[in-house]
């Protein structure tokens, strides 16, 4: 049985007009190698994935993937940051720091979550020799967003140092989340869904 060509369908666009629809819509197919399935949502939200850097993926807009799912990645290991004496923090795209910890270190490996939370797990040695993982605040990577310029962001402009660091101080997951969708991402949008979300983006940074 042939379907009707419902771009030609008088009855189904009339419908359209009446609603204020303007797009056909999409849909697509599931496919394992690129969507997420319940089990690898379930282990990204808590705790995550442990990956290298080379495993993940950088979207189009320097934002880190999973599949059809954008992250964060930071590195698991109060030693680490004690070692190099640095705040934990962690990543949202593919950064200057991500860049050169892959060629320095580049058996490194980051937890990688779509968990939204103030407090994320680091893995701690006591005295001891006692292992724990422990909830840890942690803060966002500042080349991170120069790199993405979010919300204009800028690490190396004097002149808005002032403004770039009340970006820093006042950013927040949920917040980021609002521009950059977190999850699903698409593969099969249209042209007009792309330019659309590209304006909404644009007019709220603005």
């Amino acid at each position: 049985m042939k379907l009707p060509d419902f771009k030609d369908f008088e009855s189904f666009n009339e419908l359209r007009k009446k609603i204020g629809t303007e797009e056909l819509g999409y849909f697509e197919l599931f496919d394992p190698a690129i969507h997420l399935t319940g089990s690898e949502r379930s282990a990204l939200e808590d705790p995550g994935m442990l990956l290298k850097a080379d495993g993940l993926r950088v979207l189009p807009d320097k934002t880190l993937a999973i599949k059809n799912s954008r992250v964060l990645a930071y590195i698991p290991d109060e030693i680490w940051y004690r070692n190099h004496r640095e705040y934990p923090s962690y990543h949202l795209a593919w950064c200057s720091q991500l860049e050169a910890q892959l060629v320095e270190h580049p058996v490194l490996e980051y937890l990688v979550t779509t968990k939204i939370s103030d407090d994320y797990k680091l893995l701690k040695i006591r005295g001891s020799g006692e292992v724990s993982l422990s909830e840890h605040g942690l803060v966002v990577c500042k080349h991170c967003l120069h790199t993405l310029r979010y919300r204009d962001y800028d690490e190396f402009r004097n002149r808005r140092r002032g403004y770039s660091q009340k970006v820093l101080n006042e950013f927040s997951l949920k917040g980021f989340y609002r521009f950059y969708q977190q999850y699903p991402l698409s593969f099969a949008k249209s042209t007009l869904t792309e330019k659309t979300e590209r304006d909404e983006k644009k007019s709220v940074l603005d």
